[in-house]
């Protein structure tokens, strides 16, 4: 009788020992698709502020960027308005033209289907899109 109250007592802890092995598995395998298929590529937006921390100071600009060129040193006193730093832009052209042929793009297909649906024999692109037909 103890022995069969053990066996019955081994099989239900073996029932939940494989139930939690197999959730942590499923668990961790369903972590790691979502990590491998999930795209992460964007920028974090804040806004910006000068903030004063002893002779430190913090420059945050609202859209982030990469800085091109610097035209302070530390210790050097600058004015209201004045220049402190200049944003390299081949981040910003390279959104820019990936948003502009988009943009062409849903233009194109816009046209294709207002040709398709009124019967027409050829497309009839907007002026903005047909000065920009030979743009790489």
């Amino acid at each position: 009788m103890a022995e069969r109250a053990t066996s019955v007592i081994d099989r239900t802890i073996r029932r939940y020992l494989l139930g939690g092995v197999a959730t942590s598995i499923l668990l961790v395998g369903g972590a790691g698709s979502l990590a491998a298929v999930t795209d992460l590529s964007g920028a974090v937006i804040a806004s910006g502020k000068l903030v004063v921390d002893s002779s430190v100071k913090k420059v945050q600009h609202p859209t982030g960027g990469v800085v091109g060129q610097i035209f302070v040193r530390e210790g050097d006193a600058v004015q209201a308005g004045q220049v402190l730093i200049h944003l390299d832009e081949t981040v910003t052209r390279a959104n820019l033209a990936i948003v502009t042929k988009s943009a062409d793009e849903l233009d194109a297909r816009l046209a294709r289907l207002k040709a398709e649906r009124d019967g027409a024999d050829a497309i009839g692109f907007p002026p903005s899109l047909m000065s920009r037909r030979d743009d790489p």
